[in-house]
């Protein structure tokens, strides 16, 4: 369901794209970069959800230290 919405968000994102291009010459030139900059935003948006299933930081360490001392502080209340 991910990748068929997916699909299907990158390709309206492209026609509206197409669409901006074509009309843009009629615009002011301060819309023209304000839409730009939300065109950029949502693409790198949708580049950072492609990354969202990877470790950005190496939590296991952090885990490992921390799983003894949480497993002795809930002893502690029990």
């Amino acid at each position: 369901m991910n990748r068929i919405f997916l699909i299907f968000f990158i390709s309206m994102l492209l026609l509206s794209f197409g669409e901006f291009i074509l009309k843009r010459k009629g615009m002011d030139g301060r819309q023209q970069r304000v839409i730009a900059i939300f065109y950029v935003l949502t693409i790198l948006c949708l580049i950072a959800l492609q990354f969202q299933y990877y470790q950005v930081l190496p939590t296991s360490n952090l885990m490992n230290f921390l799983s003894p001392r949480v497993k002795w502080w809930v002893d502690q209340f029990v």
